[in-house]
């Protein structure tokens, strides 16, 4: 048995950049050919070294679940995130990790998600309203505006409209430099984002105290007085830490979700019809989380939506210690792991037809993601799976009941979204959406 990266399939790339620019351009595709040549487990370079891609249903889940005790995702993203987000829930494994994320839980317990419902169309609205007035407006935008607002005013509990400014202009540059070069020099992204990072620690560590003595039925008052089954309770600085990174995770993704559904909806005007007639009577101010979860075929086409494109194609790991493959090959500690739920969710072996968009696969007898427990992973899977789930269901589902209520949603014959899926899944063009004011 050898004990190095001999032995298992791949190849290195150009020198120094290794497969960094084929990935960027190619995304997904790229691990497709690097399957097809050498099967599910394989070895590529990056710039950071080699790393080992688990690339299918049956090895991702053996990652995410099977092997979570003898991997990490902590050292794995270190580098990445923690220079800005020390301390958040992405850098934690173990004991840590499962106190922080017990306490974390108690912000989405079930009251807590019914006070977020209620307050949702009041937020949702304007959006409503802007694309009321705009023929074929770019939808993508438009949802990440939609979640700023709902991360200022259900996650801080912010009403003020320049407050608000001031902490979007801060945390800004915070998401962007996950995904630039970490130069810390004057007008770097980097260098503002140190600078965004200062800001907010100072602001949200004033608000703590506020928040503890008159919480409020926000994400951070949440924070402030959750306690897990042991009465363990955050510190302020664990509060503020936690709160940073819950926008991040959730701002890029939950749009492009919901971009990727409306999309998927215009070019299925018979799924859209049938998702219209559910959700018809439904009037968004009374909502509760119930009735919502309950919604069958709405439930239908947006887990197909994010089964097909997932708003993150691919997640790290790390190595704890030696990981045997074969018989042959065993990953020496401290490797580097990606793992695709991408991939993973457009595996044959589980899904009929799986690059078509088929929503009934969710439903009646098929239940093609019930027959194998890992083949759906559009938030992970194991330990890490991602928290704040059943909020981003929620957002989406009442933006997309807002929507289908008032319009018809169409693209040209022929559009296809053309998409950048490296790191995060997005639209290149914005996505522009023809939206058809129903009739009264």
């Amino acid at each position: 048995m050898k004990n190095n990266l001999d032995s298992l399939p791949g190849r290195k790339g150009l020198p120094i950049v290794g497969e960094f620019l084929n990935i960027s351009k190619q995304g997904i595709q790229f691990f497709e050919h690097q399957k097809e040549k050498y099967g599910e487990v394989y070895k590529f370079r990056m710039p950071t070294g080699m790393v080992v891609g688990f690339m299918g249903e049956t090895s991702a889940f053996d990652i995410l679940k099977n092997r979570r005790d003898i991997v990490n995702i902590g050292n794995a993203t270190k580098d990445l995130i923690e220079s800005i987000y020390p301390n958040s829930i992405v850098l934690m494994d173990g004991e840590k990790h499962k106190r922080d994320r017990s306490i974390l839980m108690q912000a989405f317990r079930r009251d807590a998600l019914n006070d977020y419902i209620k307050k949702l169309p009041q937020i949702i609205y304007p959006i409503i309203d802007e694309i009321r007035g705009q023929k074929i407006p770019k939808v993508h935008p438009i949802f990440k505006n939609l979640l700023i607002s709902i991360t200022g005013r259900l996650f801080y509990g912010i009403e003020d409209a320049a407050f608000l400014e001031k902490i979007n202009k801060a945390i800004t540059p915070m998401s962007k430099s996950l995904v630039n070069v970490q130069l810390n020099f004057p007008g770097t992204v980097y260098h503002k984002a140190l600078k965004g990072r200062k800001y907010l620690l100072r602001t949200f560590l004033e608000l703590v105290a506020q928040k503890r003595a008159n919480p409020g039925q926000d994400f951070f008052s949440n924070l402030c007085i959750a306690a897990n089954e042991d009465g363990e309770s955050f510190t302020d600085q664990e509060i503020v830490d936690h709160l940073l990174w819950f926008y991040q995770a959730s701002y890029d993704t939950t749009s492009w979700a919901l971009s990727y559904l409306v999309y998927r909806l215009a070019k299925s005007p018979e799924w859209q019809e049938k998702t219209r007639l559910e959700i018809q009577d439904i009037d968004l101010e009374r909502l509760d989380l119930q009735t919502l979860l309950g919604l069958k075929t709405s439930t239908m086409v947006l887990y197909e939506s994010m089964r097909l494109a997932p708003s993150v194609p691919l997640t790290i790991r790390e190595a704890n210690e030696d990981l045997k493959v074969s018989e042959e090959i065993t990953i020496p500690k401290g490797t580097k792991i990606w793992v695709s739920m991408a991939m993973a969710m457009k595996d044959p072996n589980s899904w009929r037809n799986p690059e078509k968009f088929d929503p009934e696969r969710f439903g009646g007898e098929r239940k093609e993601h019930k027959k194998c427990p890992h083949a759906y992973l559009p938030f992970g899977a194991g330990p890490h799976q991602c928290i704040g789930r059943v909020f981003a269901e929620i957002v989406i589902k009442m933006t997309m009941i807002a929507l289908l209520k008032e319009f018809r949603v169409t693209v040209p014959n022929g559009y296809e979204i053309p998409m950048s899926e490296f790191p995060l899944m997005r639209p290149k063009d914005g996505l522009p959406i023809h939206f058809e004011k129903l009739e009264v």
